[in-house]
């Protein structure tokens, strides 16, 4: 009956009692599967406990195993800031998947139709999703937030409604009518009672169109995740918990409609739960510029790399130093931040008192001596850069025009010899403290940085 699953092996059957579920469940016992039947009471009306029991009873008189559990949608609904239909749906997968781990199943196996598929992608269209959304649901599914291995499966995506309910009548299944079906407060409901009726004035066939649109564009959106699968691979600089970090160069490369697709996993892979990332979401992601995108998430640009994250302390800060407490420099090497540190030593005067490393600096030790402390930079620091004597900068003015990210610059480290800022490193010597030819002692100063960076 379908052909990825294991007739041998546990399925968990998905049941509420409607005429859907219980043509599905049937046709699984009919087909010989073994079944675990489960349903879910969202507490949503009085008689829902009644509707759970009468579903225990047709799994009892078919000898089939029963699990069932229960949790108030409406207030989980306003705890997680979720739509009343997001909540119902998140409870609702959270038990069946859970039952499904726990007995071993292979799958659990849902009755949507396709009627279903036509709101599904209906509604999908007005919320402006692209190809991922016209596509509809697929037969078979990952949903890695309910569980990443055991798959949902939709064996009734070739039934009509009118089928099911026919199907049941036929074979005197006691299906349920669930009165929150007609509540058109819901969009889904409206969907279906309203804006498909209007449409089937234009085309009787608009579900089976709908339905047939999405198997359709199943096969192009197979065909753009492999082409997102080598862009990923190509653009992926680093995926941790609370960031993925794109190679910002071949971003740009790339045509809108992969960066499109880039967007969406990598959403996905930070927020598995998060559905509204709309067509305008992604389409301010794919500006490649600091913008909100969806949920909490944002895009952030530092040099050559644009992060996606919900949190800025998240994101990696081992590629520049940091301090976050004054020290006073000895001859001794001294730890700061992310596995960085700094020395000092005196050195006979080099050939030149220029290095190319802008982590090393020379100093005129006999300006300097004993009188040296790394602190952060502070609000309103300024210093006078090299070649401009009697001039001095804002520090902040410095960080903006080297591009230093926002969340580096109040822990950036700087080397003073009393209060007065001597040398930002990495980024600029101060004029003061510099070598001269009538230095007569050197003191070279070096922040070191990690050796896995």
């Amino acid at each position: 009956m379908f052909p990825f699953l294991e007739s041998r092996k546990l399925l968990v059957a998905g049941v509420s009692g409607g005429p859907d579920s219980l043509t599905l469940l049937h046709l699984l016992h009919q087909a010989g599967y073994p079944l675990l039947v489960a349903s879910f009471d969202h507490r949503l009306r009085p008689a829902s406990g009644a509707d759970v029991l009468h579903v225990q009873r047709i799994a009892a008189a078919l000898g089939l195993p029963f699990v069932t559990d229960s949790a108030d949608a409406a207030a989980h609904a306003r705890d997680a800031g979720l739509s009343l239909e997001e909540a119902a749906r998140h409870l609702r997968y959270r038990f069946l998947f859970r039952a499904a781990r726990r007995a071993g199943a292979q799958a659990v196996a849902v009755g949507h139709t396709a009627d279903d598929q036509a709101e599904t992608v209906l509604m999908h269209f007005l919320r402006g999703a692209g190809l991922t959304g016209l596509k509809g649901m697929p037969p078979r599914s990952l949903l890695p937030v309910f569980d990443p291995e055991i798959p949902l499966v939709r064996p009734l995506l070739g039934w009509t409604r009118a089928q099911t309910e026919n199907y049941c009548r036929e074979n005197n299944l006691p299906a349920l009518k669930d009165p929150t079906n007609a509540d058109t407060t819901y969009l889904r409901n409206r969907l279906r009672h309203e804006l498909l009726p209007q449409l089937e004035t234009y085309n009787p066939q608009i579900r089976q169109t709908l339905a047939k649109t999405a198997a359709a564009l199943q096969g192009d959106a197979e065909l753009l995740n492999q082409l997102t699968d080598s862009a990923w691979q190509q653009t992926i600089r680093a995926v941790e918990s609370g960031f993925v970090a794109f190679d910002l160069p071949q971003l740009r490369e790339l045509p809108p409609a992969l960066r499109r697709n880039l967007f969406r996993r990598a959403i996905f892979t930070l927020k598995p739960g998060l559905r509204d990332a709309d067509f305008d979401a992604l389409e301010k992601a794919c500006t490649l510029k600091a913008v909100e995108v969806a949920g909490g998430l944002k895009t952030l640009i530092e040099a050559e790399v644009l992060y996606l994250t919900e949190d800025e302390s998240a994101l990696p800060a081992a590629k520049w130093p940091q301090i976050r407490q004054p020290y006073k420099v000895t001859g001794s090497p001294l730890d700061l931040e992310n596995g960085w540190s700094l020395t000092c030593e005196l050195i006979p005067p080099p050939a030149s008192f220029v290095t190319p490393d802008p982590f090393s600096a020379f100093f005129d030790a006999d300006l300097t001596e004993g009188r040296l402390r790394v602190r952060p930079c502070r609000a309103g620091d300024r210093f006078e850069p090299l070649g401009m004597p009697r001039q001095t900068i804002k520090l902040s003015d410095l960080f903006v025009n080297l591009k230093i990210p926002k969340r580096l610059r109040p822990h950036w480290p700087v080397l003073c010899v009393e209060e007065e800022i001597a040398w930002v490193p990495g980024l600029r010597m101060g004029h003061h403290y510099r070598c001269t030819e009538s230095t007569r002692h050197v003191l070279a100063v070096r922040i070191k940085r990690p050796t896995n960076v």
